[in-house]
């Protein structure tokens, strides 16, 4: 009986580290988020560059500021210890990089609410290849909550109060593309969990998409590279290397599937910061959106 109360405790215990594990990591993505949609206002701050030019240096000074911490950080440079784990780490450089790319050119293309959901169609992605690839076990309610993320981001782009012309084929290409490359950017930082730190992986993935976006840095005016610097370094750092890094923690510690429908928060918290920096008032459809995505988050990482 003792053995029995004994292993009865050691498995409550190791129930409640898993659950602690699990919201911390859960807690890095949110973070993560409310990064990444902090690019708005950088974004908006940048006057005579285009969009693929920012891209360009937006990664590069990502890549440069995690540079500066190598040596304070070693592990990242002795590529023979991780050498195994160098293919999947080109593949979340590619990743990162084309996902950037394509998704800022999707936004030159067509519509920012088009881009926004195809961009976030990376969840759908990441549930039906995780199980595959990654051999989890799919989340109780997931498909339920897929489907409320869906309806929910639907309705915070509400693509319908823009009118298609011919020249959005081409975002409409770029943006679905992008959701495949987001999704692809979970997959393998999940597969290189346990292998190789975050730090080691957006110090990668930084270097590789300032490679993807290099072509575009040839035609960007000086006095604009000079003029918009600091906000191009905020937008480096604060709104791409970091969070990165924090989803790349997260998903050392939660699910890709979770991860997935928690980086869903980025959407929800770029209306807040229109809300609350622009005086720009979601209308009835934009916040049932930011209701639908919140719930769909709560199902997913709160029920066992």
């Amino acid at each position: 009986m003792r053995g029995m109360a004994r292993e009865v405790v050691v498995k409550g215990g190791a129930t409640a580290a898993t659950q602690t594990v699990k919201w911390r990591g859960v807690a890095l993505v949110a973070l993560g988020a409310l990064g990444f949609s902090s690019g708005i206002v950088f974004n908006r701050c940048i006057v005579g560059l285009g969009a693929l030019n920012i891209a360009f240096f937006r990664a590069l000074a990502g890549f440069i500021f995690f540079s500066a911490l190598l040596p304070r950080h070693p592990q990242s440079l002795r590529v023979r210890e991780y050498r195994g784990a160098v293919k999947y780490l080109l593949g979340l450089g590619v990743a990162v990089g084309l996902t950037a790319t394509l998704y800022i050119y999707a936004v030159r293309q067509t519509t920012a609410a088009n881009a926004v959901l195809l961009n976030n169609t990376s969840m759908l992605y990441v549930a039906l290849l995780a199980p595959w690839l990654l051999g989890e076990e799919r989340p109780r309610y997931i498909w339920l909550s897929l489907g409320l993320a869906l309806a929910g981001i639907i309705c915070i782009a509400n693509p319908a109060r823009s009118e298609l012309h011919a020249a959005d084929t081409r975002g409409i290409i770029a943006g679905a593309l992008s959701g495949i490359t987001y999704a692809g950017t979970m997959l393998f930082s999940r597969r290189l969990r346990g292998r190789v730190d975050g730090l080691t992986q957006v110090w990668w993935s930084t270097g590789s998409a300032a490679l993807i976006a290099l072509p575009w840095a040839f035609n960007t005016p000086w006095a604009a590279f000079v003029h918009n610097l600091p906000f191009l370094l905020a937008l480096g750092i604060i709104a791409l290397a970091w969070p990165y890094l924090l989803y790349f923690w997260g998903l050392e510690r939660v699910e890709a599937q979770v991860v997935s429908v928690v980086a869903l928060l980025e959407p929800v918290s770029g209306v807040l910061i229109g809300l609350l920096v622009y005086q720009e008032l979601p209308g009835p459809l934009g916040a049932l959106g930011m209701a639908l995505v919140l719930v769909s988050i709560l199902l997913i990482v709160g029920v066992k």
